[in-house]
């Protein structure tokens, strides 16, 4: 499902980075947030969270400390002891023991919090539980919803896997393995779990994302059967993430040549190929809604046709609701 851009979506995908960019300093944090102030500026906001995604956490302790904060309250006296201690000798440690509590207290606001993630994967997608369970492909003009059944089919089939191994090693996670473990799972099983923003690894563990537990129900695996336009926003996203480096493709049109050269069956084999699948069509509303958003970012009038207008999308939920204590911009608590 296409939905036009809205702002209640990237407000929540922001309070699942915030922490990660205390991280890097105070200042990366406060600048962040004020990007998607009264005049939100989505595809900057993107642009720069991909750039930010490779920089060193110096503030990392911090970012840990604001962490534990929020979920203090909820702590006995010996809990608290032990992260402190912790958190003074072995940060990665610490780190871990934060996000069992978060677990252990269903502390929903810290399932999705990228501070306990590793690499730069998914940096532009999350995880909702709420009123549409699945998985959000944030791309600044617009976003893709993909159900539960959906990201399992193309996990399967992109990777290669059975429906029966998948399911195994969605069990396997959601029971916890250690990280090395993980890392000796097929790499192109790996990167299309990363890729969907599937495994969390905080200190020396990998634990299936809490949200994406509606997996282990799925144990079949099917061809996506999805329009034109939808399969330009798939295109969209291998493209991006198949990027050396996030800053050089996040929140950002490719080149018209590689898009078409993209648009083929074998680069997004979960989708069910349509003989009237068209490219130029495809590429016309993929231009088009980017125009359409950096004219509105730059408070420039719009003028659009029916080849780039919302076709073929939703009209954007209202509002996503915030789960408790996840989606300010509370000034950090060192």
């Amino acid at each position: 499902m296409l939905q036009p851009s809205h702002r209640g979506i990237y407000e929540y995908l922001w309070s699942e980075h915030k922490y990660s960019m205390i991280g890097i300093s105070l200042k990366i944090f406060q600048g962040m947030a004020a990007r998607l102030g009264k005049k939100p500026q989505i595809l900057n906001w993107l642009r720069r969270l991909a750039v930010l995604a490779t920089e060193e956490r110096p503030e990392w302790y911090n970012a840990l400390l604001n962490v534990y904060m929020h979920i203090k309250p909820e702590l006995n006296r010996a809990q608290r002891h032990e992260i402190i201690e912790l958190l003074l000798v072995d940060e990665p440690a610490a780190a871990e023991l934060l996000y069992k509590h978060a677990l252990r207290l269903n502390e929903k606001s810290m399932y999705g919090c990228r501070l306990f993630f590793k690499g730069t994967q998914a940096l532009y997608k999350f995880w909702d539980a709420q009123d549409r369970p699945g998985l959000w492909l944030c791309f600044g003009p617009f976003q893709l919803h993909l159900t539960a059944a959906q990201v399992f089919s193309r996990i399967a089939i992109s990777s290669a896997t059975t429906a029966d191994e998948l399911h195994g090693r969605f069990q396997m996670l959601n029971s916890g393995i250690r990280e090395e473990e993980f890392l000796c799972w097929p790499e192109t099983l790996r990167d299309h779990l990363l890729n969907n923003n599937l495994v969390v690894m905080p200190g020396s563990s990998a634990i299936l994302h809490p949200r994406a537990r509606i997996l282990l129900s799925e144990n079949t695996a099917t061809a996506l059967q999805v329009d034109n336009y939808t399969t330009a926003a798939l295109i969209l996203e291998k493209l991006w993430d198949n990027a050396e480096y996030p800053d050089d493709a996040i929140a950002q049109l490719p080149q018209h040549r590689d898009f078409l050269n993209a648009f083929r069956s074998w680069f997004v084999p979960e989708v069910e190929w349509q003989n009237d699948f068209c490219a130029e069509e495809a590429w016309d509303f993929i231009a088009g809604v980017f125009w359409q958003q950096k004219c509105a970012e730059a408070g420039q009038p719009v003028i659009s046709d029916d080849s780039s207008a919302d076709i073929g999308m939703e009209p954007a939920d209202e509002e996503i609701d915030s789960e408790e204590g996840e989606h300010g911009d509370e000034e950090p608590r060192y």
